[in-house]
């Protein structure tokens, strides 16, 4: 029983006297035999005088003991304490109780009816400990009970869903057997066909031509024509037959159709001409595996020449090598030589030659060996050139390595049943001696096998042996993560990268369109090296390198001669290439320090801007880059000679001079501080807008929110990005000056204002970029749907509403947007109430139940973008407004780090919003951001 608490009785207590504390009198007689008066208790309530239990307990309560009627109204417990000395008086006792409740004139409970009678304060603490049990065992009894009812319930529910599931795979087996039973009788239906073809062509040869008939070679085994196609020859010896008559023209044998092989064979169907018939073919020599040549005459031996095809391994028409190579894809690295077919005396290899699946082994010499399983389809693909991808899966369960081989233009396409996946466990031990061998040398023996034999032997080597030692390290580091997590599972791994729909790959990753080997390789003007310096920049983070590496399979060597080919372009011309890749070029001797490399692009862009045909890039693009020249200068402590306009140098009035220096050493100062009102009033010059906008914002003065604001729209899509991203420091005092923002002409404006007030995520600010969503005329609206996501789950009301009271108004594509916006704030930590908005039944609930379907979409960003009306792609509008997300977020990283930090993982994380059908038209984020001329026009639909 719990002592001290604040407890109150039940309905059924009981509210006699006798329940209640009683104290009476007694007289107990002194050592002198005097009789002296003394109060004791009869009686105490539990609940209402708790203290009188703790001293009952504590054997303090009564003087000498007596009879005692313990009462607890809350617990419904009546109990008689009767000392030891008084067991002889139960019966009395017990009868003095009776009556007394007999008396009371109140109802009397069971409980108080049927009172226990105990001994001592031991024997009450005994019996509350017994009762306590009883109803902690009772509990459990019932909480037994609930779970087993529940149990119960979940094995009906399981085992309704199992009839399901059996009914419904029983009318499945009745379709494939429905379906089966199709392709028996079609297939039929084929041989008969086949069948009187054959009959056709052998009556044709057997029957002698009135023609002067000239019949073409065979086709070799990767072309699909006719067996024999006779055509018309005037005025030439005959062969076959007498010479035609010129009005005796009739003859021309028809197409045989016939199937593909069931069985690859090693023989190989050639053409060879006879000079005996002045180059024309008469004779078709069949290579027979023993190597021996048999020649047969044509009119006798069709039947022959039909088997031998039927039999001979049909290869592939499709043309290989580096012609079939999209462009834009990855540049074939690998190569690819011919071996002799040897004798099979190796144990393993008789072994790969009887098991199902693909096996690695190092021989004797050290060489990497690879017995390749591969069914008829694909052995056609494999007669030429074949590529090799290394690739890295970090599933949640194991780190699965992948090696797949196919033709190049399978592997860019891509066509995946074309290709062959081989897996290593990066735990196995034979597997890791593999991966440690091709670490050193990528080389790799490939013996082609199909049906148990050998049909090709060759070998494959590719600049991929440092890719292997990247893979084997995100490997173990993968597998040490998921091994402290849980239990791995490599089973579950390959079943899952092995899958239908998994995106093998990489094609689905957000980066794959963004990486470009042949524009990384165009530099012959400043547009394309910046373009180029943009995308090495892009790619030479921690995070997007492994992407080339584990997802793409892009050979690290190419990747670091491609990056150092556009540092010493950019090196030479005098672009700035950004601090990650400067450091990158001083590592590899491009510059003695960055303070060298300073000077060095100082002096190249001097050289560029001379330069009639590579200088192609605009004013501001030039001043934006001798600004970067020039920040990075100031930093270092190093003058530049020249500004980007007037050609002034820098002057000890531009920065504060150490007092007693000599020269105006040291060659860095202190920049003096400028006042509010003075960074105000060089808003209006065009050369220093956008710094005094920059400085301006890092003060976060509220006074001039509207100003910066209001500069933005003076300036290029690059510039105002920058601005844009830092306003948000300016908090509440912004709001206003970026609602008006909103209705600007300029798209790029309406973009960023609508990205700022989402971050502010004020009431007001956040309605505003709601009414632009649905009412946005151009692709900007797709990341307007993003931004409100940005605003998280507050979000959402405000959105239904605004949708709602649209009314009959609303059309599918504000249904569309809003939904898109509703995903987004699903993303962000809203999937809970947008799924509770789904299922009702408000105007609201459909728009909500589509933007759970968006969900997976919107994480990855993922919709398609088709031709406008007019034939012009939308995508390079998208891919525009996206790069200008980005930029947003990378500038925002100066103001809040963490709401930056976050927007760009999101982006990250996700994949372009479009599928371009033009991939040359956007290269690169930065690239293209650069390019102030884009405009309003660029933007809004006509």
């Amino acid at each position: 029983m719990a002592r001290g608490t604040t407890r109150a009785p039940s309905q059924n207590a009981y509210r006699g006297q006798l329940g209640k504390t009683q104290t009476k009198a007694i007289l107990v007689a002194g050592l002198d035999g005097e009789l002296t008066s003394t109060q004791v208790y009869a009686s105490i309530d539990a609940v209402s005088d708790p203290e009188l239990v703790e001293r009952l307990h504590g054997e303090t309560l009564n003087p000498v003991p007596v009879p005692l009627l313990y009462h607890d109204p809350a617990a419904e417990l009546l109990v008689l304490i009767l000392a030891d000395a008084h067991r002889h008086r139960e019966l009395d006792e017990r009868i003095a109780v009776l009556e007394g409740l007999r008396d009371g004139g109140e109802n009397v409970p069971v409980y108080a009816k049927s009172f226990a009678v105990v001994y001592g304060t031991t024997g009450l603490r005994a019996y509350l400990e017994g009762r306590a049990q009883q109803a902690l065992e009772s509990a459990r009894a019932l909480e037994a009970t609930r779970e087993g009812d529940k149990r119960s319930r979940d094995l009906d529910k399981r085992a309704g869903e199992l009839d399901a599931a059996k009914a419904d795979l029983a009318s499945k087996a009745v379709e494939v057997e429905r379906v089966r039973t199709d392709v028996l009788r079609d297939r039929a239906e084929v041989e008969r066909l086949r069948s009187e073809a054959r009959n056709r062509v052998i009556a044709a040869v057997q029957t002698p031509l009135p023609l002067h008939v000239q019949t073409q070679p065979l086709p070799m085994l990767d072309q699909r024509p006719n067996v024999s196609s006779p055509v018309l020859v005037d005025g030439e010896p005959t062969i076959i037959g007498p010479a035609p008559s010129a009005k005796d023209i009739s003859a021309i044998t028809m197409p045989v159709p016939r199937e593909l092989p069931d069985e690859p064979s090693e023989g190989v169907v050639l053409s060879r001409s006879n000079p005996a018939t002045n180059g024309h073919s008469r004779h078709v020599i069949i290579g027979e595996p023993d190597g021996e040549d048999v020649a047969f005459d044509i009119e006798t031996s069709v039947v022959r020449a039909l088997d031998a095809l039927d039999g001979a391994p049909t290869m592939s028409a499709e043309p290989q090598g580096k012609e079939i190579i999209p462009a834009g894809s990855d540049p074939l690295t690998s190569e690819t030589h011919e071996l002799q077919m040897d004798i099979v005396s190796e144990t393993w290899l008789e072994r790969a030659l009887t098991s199902p699946t693909s096996t690695f082994a190092i021989d004797a010499h050290g060489n990497v060996r690879l017995a390749l399983i591969a069914g008829d389809q694909i052995t056609r693909g494999f007669n030429g050139q074949v590529d090799i991808r290394a690739l890295l899966h970090r599933t949640a369960t194991y780190p699965v390595i992948t090696f797949v081989l196919g033709p190049p233009a399978a592997l860019r396409v891509p066509s995946p049943t074309q290709l062959v996946l081989v897996t290593l466990d990066i735990a196995g031990e034979r597997d890791r001696q593999v991966l440690a061998a091709l670490s050193k040398k990528f080389e790799i023996i490939v013996d082609l096998i199909a049906r148990g034999r050998r049909i090709r032997r060759f070998r494959i080597s590719a600049p991929l042996h440092e890719n292997v030692g990247y893979i084997m390290r995100a490997a173990e580091d993968h597998l040490r993560g998921v091994q402290a997590e849980g239990d791995p599972s490599l089973g579950k791994a390959r079943e899952l990268v092995q899958g239908a729909g998994y995106d093998l790959l990489g094609i689905d990753q957000p980066d794959a369109a963004e990486f470009r080997d042949d524009k990384l390789a165009q530099l012959q003007t400043a547009q394309q090296l910046r373009r180029a310096i943009s995308m090495a920049r892009r790619f030479a983070r921690p995070s997007r390198e492994d992407y080339l590496v584990c997802t793409r399979g892009f050979p690290l060597p190419r990747w670091r001669e491609l990056r150092r080919h556009v540092l010493e372009s950019a090196v030479a011309w005098g672009l700035w290439m950004g601090p990650e890749l400067a450091q990158v070029a001083v590592s590899e001797g491009l510059a003695r320090s960055r303070r060298d490399l300073v000077v060095r692009l100082d002096h190249g862009f001097e050289k560029l801007k001379r330069h009639a045909s590579a200088f192609d890039i605009d004013e501001d693009a030039a001043d934006d880059n001798y600004k970067a020249l020039s920040e990075e200068a100031r930093a270092l402590g190093v003058e530049l000679t020249k500004s980007g306009k007037g050609g002034q140098t820098f002057t000890s009035e531009e920065v504060s001079s150490i007092s007693g220096a000599i020269g105006g050493t040291p060659p860095k100062g202190i920049p003096k501080p400028k006042s509010t009102d003075e960074l105000l009033v060089e808003l209006e010059d065009r050369a220093l807008r956008v710094s005094a906008a920059i400085a301006l914002c890092d003060r976060g003065d509220a006074k001039a929110a509207a100003h910066v604001v209001a500069a933005v729209a003076k300036m290029s899509r690059a510039e105002a990005v920058r601005v844009l991203g830092m306003s948000v420091k300016f908090g509440d005092a912004a709001m206003k000056p970026l609602m008006e923002g909103l209705g600007s002409s300029k798209g790029f404006l309406r973009h960023g204002c609508a990205l700022a007030l989402a971050l502010l995520r004020t009431e007001e600010g956040t309605q505003a970029v709601i009414e632009l969503l649905l009412n946005e005329p151009t692709e900007i609206w797709r990341e307007v749907a993003r931004a409100i996501g940005q605003v998280g789950p507050t979000g959402l009301m405000p959105l239904a509403s605004q949708f709602g009271r649209l009314g009959e108004r609303a059309t599918p594509q504000h249904a569309e947007r809003v939904a898109w916006a509703m995903a987004h704030i699903a993303v962000r930590g809203g999937k809970m109430a947008v799924e509770t908005m789904a299922g009702g039944a408000s105007v609201v609930a459909p728009v909500a139940r589509h933007a759970l379907e968006l969900h997976a979409s919107a994480a990855r960003d993922q919709t398609s973008v088709r031709p406008n009306a007019n034939g012009s792609a939308a995508g390079r509008d998208v891919t525009v407004n996206r790069a200008f997300s980005r930029r947003f977020f990378e500038a925002l990283e100066q103001g809040l780090p963490d709401a930056a930090a976050q927007g760009l993982e999101d982006l990250d994380a996700s994949g372009p919003m479009e599928l371009l059908d033009e991939s040359d038209l956007i290269d690169d984020d930065d690239a293209e951001l650069d390019e102030a001329e884009l405009d309003e026009s660029d933007l809004i639909t006509t």
